[in-house]
């Protein structure tokens, strides 16, 4: 027969095993779908490189990579402002 602090003791492990088990489930669910879903461009892909990427995915044209590729060779590099503080 099970006592009063046993079946309390009992009842607060098992929620806490749930706790974590729910956790778990959940954080592989969150780092599945990041895994399985479409990639994003990171900020240092070069836009050449996306260029090609959308030219491999069949999201443009070939004419149209080539009309943006030139427009990448003959284009200056932004110079941005450096503020003073």
């Amino acid at each position: 027969m099970m006592d009063g602090v046993d079946l309390a003791g009992m009842t607060i492990a098992m929620l806490i095993g749930s706790l974590i088990l729910i956790a778990a489930v959940g954080a592989a669910v969150y780092f599945g779908m990041r895994m399985t879903g479409p990639r994003r461009p990171e900020a240092t892909d070069s836009a050449r490189a996306l260029l090609d990427r959308r030219l491999a995915a069949g999201e443009i044209e070939p004419e149209d990579y080539y009309e943006r590729e030139s427009a990448l060779r003959t284009s200056q590099p932004l110079v941005r402002a450096r503020r003073h503080p």
